[in-house]
């Protein structure tokens, strides 16, 4: 059974890869395919670089523009590549404002879509098209984070096949498809009395991977990984992960903004096309009108709930 490293970019996954080899190092960018999304401001040799990467994997996707996550993210994971001295896999799936504009939805706490899609969706599928299920994966918990543990899921729910739906008479519904009554052939009759697909997707829940989190088993706390890092020749980005992750304490996100503007101003317009906020209690444009803090020490990282996100 092949050891997987699950990557984020930050200081804490970085040092899960540097001392716990695995057979493979994983890293799914968050991306924004829009140049406006602080794009301009990569190094075209950078953004060269990154394609080249995600092309041996991830052809079938759209060329990488910008990120949703801080871009010295994309340095940091070159330069962790040569310090560890192991390839890094660069994945990635469909942009951040495509997701929005398909689900017709802004993720936030209660919708946590964003990282299904955006960073398990393209590890289960580079692992599943390329390697044999179910994998050992490390996931860069410390023991100051072992409260997270509990998130972690093992299984994928992966769409196995599409059957099409018939209608009353026994027609095939036509490429134009609209309200109509239909009969759903798995349903036992059931009538759908609604806009519905003429067809229905088929999930399987499938094993994905066994967790492993050897830093909380090693007692590494943050004060270690800080340690690790502070004589080493990589800088990292202040905060990690998505930019506008809801996760996110509002005046952390005030901050990213004056880091990376465009960034913060897509999530901006996102919110204002689709309607919604990322976050539960004050929209972008009114969390850019904050006054900026000076100590933010302990608002770094995201925390997120779905096992990827880390430090």
């Amino acid at each position: 059974m092949k050891t997987v490293n699950s990557l984020s970019g930050g200081k804490t996954s970085s040092y899960l890869a540097a001392r716990y080899p695995a057979d493979l190092d994983v890293f799914a960018l968050v991306c924004i395919d829009d140049m406006n999304a602080g794009g301009r401001r990569i190094d075209p040799k950078i953004r060269q670089m990154v394609n080249d990467k995600l092309q041996k994997y991830c052809s079938d996707q759209h060329e990488f523009l910008s990120t949703a996550e801080d871009p010295l993210i994309l340095a940091a994971m070159f330069d962790l590549e040569q310090h560890i001295g192991r390839e890094i896999t660069w994945l990635r799936g469909i942009g951040f404002q495509q997701i929005s504009n398909t689900m017709h939805l802004i993720p936030n706490k209660r919708h946590r879509y964003c990282t299904s899609l955006l960073k398990i969706d393209p590890i289960f599928n580079f692992l599943f098209r390329y390697h044999e299920l179910p994998v050992k994966m490390r996931i860069g918990y410390r023991a100051d984070e072992g409260h997270r543990v509990g998130n972690f899921k093992d299984t994928y729910f992966m769409a196995t096949q599409c059957d099409f739906v018939i209608d009353n008479i026994g027609e095939q519904p036509p490429g134009n498809y609209k309200k109509r009554k239909i009969l759903h052939p798995g349903l036992k009759g059931l009538r759908l009395d609604r806009e519905t697909p003429p067809f229905i997707t088929r999930w399987q829940e499938v094993p994905f991977r066994i967790g492993e989190f050897p830093m909380i088993e090693d007692q590494i706390v943050r004060q270690d990984v800080q340690r690790y890092w502070r004589d080493k020749d990589i800088e990292f980005p202040v905060d990690s992960n998505c930019q506008f992750c809801f996760w996110k304490h509002p005046l952390q996100i005030r901050d990213n903004y004056d880091r990376n503007p465009g960034i913060i101003s897509s999530a901006m317009v996102m919110e204002e096309m689709i309607g919604g906020t990322f976050h539960s209690a004050l929209s972008m444009q009114k969390i850019v009108s904050l006054a900026p803090q000076l100590d933010l020490f302990q608002m770094k990282g995201a925390g997120c709930h779905g096992g990827y996100c880390t430090d």
